[in-house]
């Protein structure tokens, strides 16, 4: 008998504003399984269930160019970089 079964990816989904990113790779050292540099030394997206929401975040957070964006899926705010009114 098969049984349906749905995998919960996580809240967070991340993305990488390529335009901003400057290669320097802190996002891959800390989530590999959802960053990775490609042939032009950018950061791009592997996978959104890489890595935990927690860890997605703190790579986010260690971008020193802030080219990583966080947003919560249940509710649509960018939880990272955080916008002005929330600073």
């Amino acid at each position: 008998m098969a049984t349906n079964q749905t995998k919960k990816i996580g809240k967070y989904k991340v993305e990488v504003i390529r335009d901003k990113c400057i290669g320097c790779s802190s996002c891959v050292a800390i989530a590999s399984d959802t960053f990775k540099l490609d042939e032009e030394g950018i950061s791009i997206v592997l996978s959104q269930d890489g890595n935990d929401d927690a860890t997605k975040l703190l790579a986010a957070q260690s971008c020193p160019a802030m080219a990583a964006i966080v947003t919560d899926t249940e509710t649509g705010k960018q939880v990272w970089p955080l916008e002005e009114k929330e600073k």
